[in-house]
């Protein structure tokens, strides 16, 4: 009976022993690691939309466009993209911003005037808005101040390059959302002809002005740039049914986005939108 005793008791203490220690060890352990939220610590920063007005997805090449063409190196892009049906600017742009048709927007004419009504849907100025980002909005054509709405924060028509002016937002240490509307191509295309030697002069000196822009949002980092146009032409033609004429180009890049699955994507301008906000959300 006593060594059962015994045993018991050396049981017992081996036990609280174990116990004991395990508590200890308890105690003095590193703490768990915090695990980033994922959504927060590698969401992107920075935005940056450039609508090169009446650009020629195959006017763009690594000697035409240097800076345009690395952002196609580095990320993903189609070449054959569809514009609106007809396929003109504030048109185009209303389908960008909206990613309605005309029809559905009910912007089917390619004119507007201050003081007239603006877009009554909501645009990807309210998706960036509704996610926290300042939001800007250069322009170089009147018309497009149809586009002008409540969630923009900062807007300016500009009849020169705007890019100083989106550089300028860009300064701003919060989380950015601009959209960069770049003409030249447009007037370059009816008066020399798309494709002509000084419409692509016109391109070279537009990828030469929009380079310092790219190179600010991409040291800046955590950011998604986007380049595209409205449309294209034929000859000095723009806006009419011929295949040509609706062409353009998608080109996006991004330090944090896997953007491959974009890749000669089958892109329709309605569609600008959803991209957005599927990259941001």
């Amino acid at each position: 009976m006593q060594l059962h005793n015994a045993l018991r008791q050396m049981f017992f203490l081996l036990v609280m022993s174990i116990v004991m220690g395990l508590a200890v060890n308890l105690v003095h352990a590193d703490p768990l690691p915090v695990i980033a939220d994922w959504s927060t610590e590698n969401s992107v920063e920075n935005v940056l939309i450039i609508s090169i007005d009446a650009l020629h997805p195959k006017a763009l090449g690594p000697k035409t466009s240097t800076n345009i063409h690395a952002l196609m190196d580095k990320g993903a892009y189609t070449l054959t993209g569809r514009s609106t049906s007809p396929p003109l600017t504030l048109l185009s742009h209303t389908a960008m911003f909206t990613g309605l048709t005309p029809n559905e927007s009910g912007k089917t004419d390619n004119g507007w005037q201050p003081g007239q009504s603006r877009v009554k849907a909501e645009t990807l100025f309210n998706t960036g808005k509704s996610l926290g980002f300042s939001t800007g909005f250069f322009y170089s054509k009147e018309k497009l101040g149809f586009l002008v709405n409540g969630a923009i924060d900062r807007h300016k028509l500009s009849n020169g390059f705007s890019v100083e002016q989106a550089m300028e937002f860009f300064k701003n240490p919060e989380k950015n959302f601009c959209f960069l509307h770049i003409s030249g191509l447009d007037q370059a295309g009816p008066t020399e002809g798309w494709m002509s030697p000084g419409y692509m002069e016109e391109l070279f000196y537009i990828d030469e002005s929009i380079a310092p822009l790219i190179k600010m949002i991409e040291n800046k980092g955590k950011y998604l740039i986007i380049l595209t146009s409205d449309h294209a032409g034929h000859g000095n033609v723009h806006g009419s049914d011929h295949p040509d004429d609706s062409l353009l180009p998608l080109v996006l890049s991004s330090d944090i986005i896997p953007l491959k699955t974009y890749q000669d994507m089958k892109y329709d301008v309605t569609q600008l939108k959803s991209i957005i906000e599927t990259a941001l959300r």
